[in-house]
């Protein structure tokens, strides 16, 4: 069993996109693990993204790999939050940004992934 990559407490994205979504979950992860990250990230509106990144869920991220904008890194943050199952979903901030679009689409998935969603926004 390959053991997890590192994650470093400054909330620098190091490793894959999978391993990033995935964050908590025994590694390696296992296809019903990797099939719904894959459907948590489409409903997020992440899909055109994985299909931009050449190793799509096994790309490298972050300082040593692929950038990820302002508001895909909210997306990735949002995605394993609710990726986590627990009985509340806090999303701090995880909308600002986020143009209208994506930001339906987000909120929509919260709503329909989360047990209970916790939304903190500031005006």
């Amino acid at each position: 069993m390959s053991s997890a990559p590192q994650y470093h407490e400054n909330h620098v994205l190091t490793g894959t996109f999978a391993f990033n979504l995935l964050m908590g979950r025994a590694w390696p992860p296992d296809e019903d693990d990797l099939r719904e990250a894959r459907a948590v990230c489409e409903e997020l509106g992440l899909g055109p993204l994985l299909e931009r990144m050449p190793g799509g869920m096994e790309q490298m991220i972050g300082e040593t790999g692929w950038q990820l904008s302002q508001g895909e890194r909210s997306r990735l943050f949002m995605a394993r939050a609710l990726l986590q199952r627990s009985e509340i979903a806090m999303l701090d901030e995880s909308f600002a940004a986020l143009d209208p679009e994506n930001l339906r689409q987000a909120m929509g998935c919260a709503q329909r992934r989360a047990k209970t969603l916790l939304v903190v926004a500031h005006p």
